[in-house]
């Protein structure tokens, strides 16, 4: 890198946390469930993981994660399983 654009970096990387929170501040009511992705469904924080988000949809909370696999993915079943039920209402 060039030394007399490393002290500029900072008012891009500032800018993009500006971005950033501008964004995240028009969300709705949400949680954020991030992991390991070396969990497997028979261990016990993957088991919390799906029931701490399937009680946030159900409290009216979105849930956000990185995608899977792992306390990501057994986040997103819980939250699935919530979904599932309401649509067959």
């Amino acid at each position: 890198m060039n030394r007399e654009k490393d002290g500029w970096r900072i008012f891009g990387i500032m800018a993009e946390f500006v971005e950033a929170f501008d964004a995240l501040g028009n969300l709705p009511k949400c949680v954020t469930i991030f992991g390991s992705a070396r969990e497997s469904e028979n261990k016990p924080y993957y088991k919390v993981a799906y029931n701490i988000a399937q009680e946030a949809v159900k409290k009216g909370y979105a849930v956000i994660t990185g995608g899977g696999p792992g306390i990501m993915e057994a986040a997103n079943k819980g939250l699935l399983a919530v979904a599932l039920k309401y649509d067959q209402t």
